[in-house]
């Protein structure tokens, strides 16, 4: 067990193993990594200022940058892969 030291870490923690539960059932296939400063949400739970957001709102644009993701293995057999 790991021993975790404050709240973020704990809440981190809990939202990891909920997304590792839900790609271990398949209800999962793909998980993406967004850059922070092209993700809107971002604003919702930092406090600086966010451009994503703000493009959004103001172009009703989203330009979003995945900086890694994860297929499923099982859902990828006999697929080719990138």
């Amino acid at each position: 067990m790991v021993k975790l030291g404050t709240t973020k870490e704990k809440r981190l923690t809990i939202d990891i193993m909920a997304i590792r539960q839900s790609y271990e059932r398949r209800e999962l296939s793909e998980i993406r990594w967004i850059n922070g400063n092209s993700n809107p949400a971002d604003a919702m739970t930092k406090s600086n200022a966010n451009l994503a957001l703000q493009a959004l709102v103001s172009n009703n644009e989203l330009s979003v940058k995945v900086q890694g993701w994860v297929q499923h293995e099982a859902l990828m057999e006999g697929k080719a892969t990138c």
